[in-house]
């Protein structure tokens, strides 16, 4: 800095020349060692300096940078634009944080974590830094969980479908045969063996709820309404099963012009809504419960919720965490598999799940 910034100000500032200088270095060697490339810029977005992190991620030299406009050296085919964007919301007086695309000096195009921030000094901009962080192997990384995950998910679903079969095809018929030789057993009794015929009348009776347990079973697992009517169809069977069963009432409240989902997805917002409706159940111990459905400008939004405990004040994180056991985190992985986000609200008038699924990465067309 010039002597003269600094002459006669010691009135204003505690500290001497030197004080200025050893904090100018310590700036400096912080600079220099931090493993997040940094590149600093002046107010009209001139280059200034940059580190040795950020020379290794772009492998440009700071004598290369100094005649070059940034934006258009490392901004990747197609993001110029956006990154002459960022820089000028920066240029404003705006801190800017994105993960977004940019390019190397040999070509290769590398995943960073972006940081724009502008410097004020006096309450004008001096100038504005960028700090990168490459991340590319973290979102390689991410993709491929991803992709064992959406594996996974199809694999289940596969199981799925094939247990509900061999409980439809075999085990339903085979208790059909049962109850139906159950009906001729106790034909043939007649009135002769009163304690006979009330065995029999019992055992088939005990047949009967087997059957109907495993159908209602077999159907839980893979919903045959879905593929005929998707959610319109298959979430107000759920409910009205999910009533009869519990005891809890369940008010369903759902667009009228959802529509339809690619298979994933409706398939993955039924098991939500049944996971959530069995939290509810597990947890709550509310006689109500809301689901919503609703498809708005570019998202659909899912509620599900009740009027049960939910001292979220008085639980710990951590026991909140175990009593949600891995329902939650279940519920908000497929979400996420799907563009999406989960959100969780516990007060003392019960808990509230939304989860927020972008349209475009949801439906047909």
């Amino acid at each position: 800095m010039r002597e003269h910034e600094f002459s006669g100000t010691h009135t204003a500032f505690p500290f001497s020349r030197m004080d200025v200088c050893a904090s100018a270095t310590y700036l400096r060697a912080l600079i220099e060692n931090s493993p997040i490339a940094i590149v600093a810029l002046d107010a009209q977005h001139r280059f200034t300096i940059c580190n040795a992190a950020f020379e290794r991620l772009f492998q440009y030299t700071s004598k290369e940078l100094f005649s070059v406009d940034l934006d258009h050296l490392i901004a990747g085919p197609g993001m110029v634009e956006e990154a002459m964007r960022l820089s000028r919301v920066v240029l404003q007086g705006h801190k800017v944080h994105t993960v977004t695309q940019r390019r190397r000096r040999d070509g290769m195009i590398v995943d960073v974590e972006l940081y724009g921030i502008p410097l004020m000094v006096n309450g004008q901009l001096a100038g504005v830094y960028g700090l990168y962080q490459d991340v590319t192997e973290r979102n390689n990384a991410q993709t491929a969980f991803r992709a064992i995950s959406d594996q996974m998910e199809n694999l289940q679903q596969e199981e799925r479908r094939r247990i509900a079969r061999d409980l439809h095809d075999s085990t339903s018929q085979e208790l059909a045969v049962l109850n139906w030789n159950l009906t001729r057993l106790k034909n043939l009794v007649g009135d002769q063996d009163e304690a006979l015929k009330t065995l029999v009348k019992e055992t088939k009776e005990i047949a009967s709820q087997c059957s109907a347990r495993i159908r209602s079973a077999s159907y839980l697992l893979h919903p045959p309404l879905l593929g005929e009517g998707g959610l319109t169809r298959a979430l107000p069977w759920l409910v009205e099963g999910f009533e009869q069963r519990s005891g809890i009432r369940v008010v369903l409240d759902m667009s009228s012009d959802l529509g339809r989902f690619r298979d994933e997805a409706e398939i993955a917002i039924f098991r939500i809504v049944q996971e959530g409706l069995a939290n509810v159940l597990r947890h709550s111990g509310s006689p109500v419960a809301q689901i919503s459905l609703h498809r708005g400008e570019g998202w659909l939004q899912l509620g599900v919720s009740d009027e049960g405990k939910g001292h979220a004040r008085e639980v710990p994180i951590q026991a909140r965490d175990s009593r949600s056991g891995v329902g939650i985190g279940g519920m908000r992985e497929r979400v996420e598999q799907l563009g999406g986000c989960l959100r969780i609200d516990r007060n003392g008038e019960g808990t509230t799940m939304i989860a927020m699924i972008p349209v475009e990465m949801s439906f047909h067309g």
